[in-house]
């Protein structure tokens, strides 16, 4: 009996919610409770009652839906949800396919958070109107009882089948405070075709200066191609024309490969008779699933930004393309096609910059589950127009490197084995002394051993014995790409310790080292020490590093971390008298107070091309005081030099759901060799989500005196 009573019960609450379909309006209510007037034909709607006809959902607290007058009411509120958008309001009156209706406080949500907020809506067909309105994606309550910004409309017309917004008599307001008024603007929506047209544009005020004006211009060509022209203006304190202005067009190319973009920059700067114009490229297509293609490309004769003593244009080009290609051969291998140059902005030297065209093959083929060999094949050509004794106006280069890996493990014992062998040829083209032409070959072969024991978990020795055999290695080759070099713990460990393919670290020796893992309390800890023995002295990378006898210094290496703090420092140790020849930390709190540090030092006497001692610290800091607060800090100083700042900058910003308050400090200093002077700035930039920013900006010498040195204080 009772396990009847409780499936009846159940079945009671299975059918409370009732469902109504009228066939001819094509219309379905889901609600809990529906009185239906058969003989009048009348539906009236309890609370949380929901409509769905065609595309259309609506939940209601009351109404009555009359199908012989084809009438809808609502009485109270209702929420109307339509494709991408919402509309939400009181007391609505109209058809029961709501293609006519009237609403009161109507609040209608678009793309994403942006909403119109209107005393009344009122839709005829497919068109609505909204009075007395805001639009805004601000919230209506917000830190001022209203929208931290909004556009104040006193009518907006909807076109619906178009998407087209057009707005009348609207003011911008920052708060409850009338800024800007405009007699009439219009806009598209998300789901409207692309419009031809002019975007938001942007105004830079500058106190005591220039102000800046940009005024966006958008066209489509299609549905895959589009063009932006943005000329920007400059107005004096009197709001006269300057003659600087800058003409950009940036052309946008879509496909299902990738995207194109194209920039064009026209450049006149007040009182110079130039016009700088600048051609940027930059496309990524993927091909196929094999292949990529990727280009990028700068052509100018820009006045260099750099230096400001050069007051007239540079020529260069800086290319880079790039064809990729993989699974190549096999599953795991990679083709690569490219053609490079390299920027200048020293005139003097812009015919010795090479034009690269370069093509790689990288394969990995695995022999067997022990033995993998890696092949590199590379052939680049460097051609100039002009050359002297150190840099041809030609050079071939083709290099061909094969490493065998045999990998075995012995109880604690982990043991990698290496053959690696370097092959390349040079051919130089002097066009200016042929009697410097010739053509040279490397032939090197680096045998490797890498042993590390596992004595526990917290301690591991590792040695590491390499045999260089030079088998026929010209002294007379021209290093074009080896130039950059290092000292640290795990470039003692490699192979060759100088970049590149030009110069070979060409000594046989011993690299020994020791790695102490730790967990303390959730953080870990990490020490490592090496040094090398070079059974040759004076080679190749000992000369760079100033190393004088055949033991190398000692390089040392320090870590921790955990989700709140990393700690790392590199730190060269001399092996005589163990002085410190260099240092690099880098230190980074994450928590509410968000720290970075970077320290730099390198004593002249650590590389062979340093002539000073360098010290420089890199600081950034950053605290959200609270949800609408944010305080930001970034310095560059050179600790050799009075402390003297390379640049620093403070942020105050305050921002909510829709806008950014940011008050700025910027103060940048170049090196002396560029004859630059020091340049500081305040500004202050109020950002609002779609709609832009307006910013201000001072030129000012809190912190320098007038012949260009630094000081602290006011």
């Amino acid at each position: 009996m009772n396990k009847f009573i409780i499936c009846f019960l159940i079945i009671i609450l299975m059918f409370r919610q009732i469902i109504y379909a009228n066939s001819d309006n094509n219309t379905y209510i889901n609600s809990s409770n529906i009185k239906y007037d058969e003989k009048n034909n009348i539906v009236e709607l309890s609370k949380n009652s929901k409509i769905n006809f065609d595309d259309t959902n609506i939940l209601v607290d009351r109404g009555i839906i009359d199908y012989n007058k084809d009438t809808f009411q609502v009485f109270g509120n209702f929420y109307l949800y339509q494709e991408f958008n919402i509309l939400s309001g009181k007391d609505l009156n109209g058809d029961t396919k709501l293609i006519n209706f009237t609403a009161n406080n109507v609040s209608y949500i678009y793309n994403d958070d942006l909403k119109i907020d209107s005393d009344k809506a009122q839709r005829s067909n497919n068109i609505i109107f909204f009075y007395n309105n805001y639009l805004t994606p601000c919230e209506l309550e917000g830190y001022f009882n209203c929208p931290t910004w909004s556009l104040r409309i006193d009518k907006t017309k909807y076109d619906i089948e178009r998407d087209k917004y057009v707005h009348y008599d609207t003011f911008l307001q920052i708060a409850d405070y009338k800024l800007f008024y405009l007699p009439y603007f219009s806009h598209y929506g998300a789901k409207a075709p692309r419009q031809k047209g002019f975007l938001t544009p942007t105004l830079q005020f500058t106190i005591g200066g220039d102000t800046g004006i940009k005024v966006p211009y958008y066209y489509p060509f299609n549905i895959n191609t589009d063009l932006v022209f943005t000329p920007t203006f400059s107005l004096d304190q009197n709001f006269q024309f300057l003659e600087t202005y800058n003409l950009n067009t940036k052309l946008n190319q879509m496909s299902s490969g990738g995207v194109t973009e194209i920039t064009v920059d026209n450049i006149k700067y007040n009182n110079r008779e130039n016009i700088n114009t600048s051609v940027r490229l930059n496309t990524k297509q993927v091909i196929n699933k094999d292949m990529v293609f990727s280009a990028n490309g700068l052509f100018t004769n820009s006045i260099s930004t750099t230096r400001s003593i050069n007051e007239e244009p540079i020529t260069f080009e800086d290319i880079y393309l790039r064809i990729e290609n993989y699974n190549f051969l096999n599953q795991n291998d990679y083709l690569n096609s490219e053609l490079t140059t390299v920027e200048s902005f020293d005139a003097s030297k812009i015919d010795q910059i090479p034009l690269a065209p370069a093509i790689s093959y990288h394969g990995k083929f695995m022999i067997s589950k022990k033995t993998l060999l890696l092949s590199n094949v590379d052939y680049k050509i460097l051609d100039r127009v002009k050359s002297n004794s150190e840099s041809p106006s030609e050079n071939y280069i083709f290099n061909f490197n094969n490493s065998f890996l045999f990998n075995e493990k012995i109880k604690n014992i982990n043991l990698y084995n290496k053959i690696h062998s370097l092959n390349s040829i040079y051919n130089y083209r002097f066009e200016h002394n042929n009697n410097l032409n010739r053509q040279e070959s490397s032939n090197s072969l680096i045998l490797s051993s890498d042993v590390n024991f596992n004595l526990n978990s917290y301690i591991k020795p590792r040695l590491k014995i390499i045999h260089f055999q030079e088998l026929d290695r010209s002294k007379d080759i021209i290093n074009e790409d080896s130039n950059s070099i290092s000292f640290n713990y795990n470039n003692q460990f490699s192979d060759n310790r100088l970049f590149g393919n030009d110069l070979i670290d060409n000594t046989s020796r011993i690299v020994y080292g020791l790695e102490n893992y730790n967990k303390i309390y959730g953080q870990d800890f990490n020490f490592k020490i090496n040094q090398s023995y070079d059974f040759e002295k004076n080679n190749n990378f000992s000369e760079k590093i100033n190393q004088s006898s055949n033991f190398s210094d000692y390089a040392l290496e320090l870590s921790t971390n955990n989700k709140y703090l990393n700690f790392n420092v590199d730190i060269r140790v001399d092996e005589n008298s163990f002085s410190r020849k260099e240092m690099n930390y880098s230190f980074n709190i994450n928590s509410p107070l968000n720290l970075s540090l970077n320290y730099n030092e390198t004593d002249k006497s650590a590389y062979s091309n340093v002539s000073n001692d360098t010290k420089s610290l890199s600081l950034t800091a950053s605290r959200k005081i609270n949800e609408n607060i944010e305080v930001s800090y970034n310095s560059n100083l050179d600790l050799k030099n009075n402390y003297s700042p390379y640049s620093d900058s403070l942020k105050i910003s305050l921002f909510d759901e829709c806008s950014r308050l940011d008050l700025t400090y910027d103060n940048t200093r170049y090196s002396d060799d560029y004859n630059t002077t020091p340049e500081q700035k305040i500004g202050l930039t109020f950002s609002m989500d779609y709609l832009g920013f307006f910013g201000y900006e001072q030129k000012t010498n809190l912190f320098f005196k007038e012949d260009g040195n630094f000081t602290y204080g006011l």
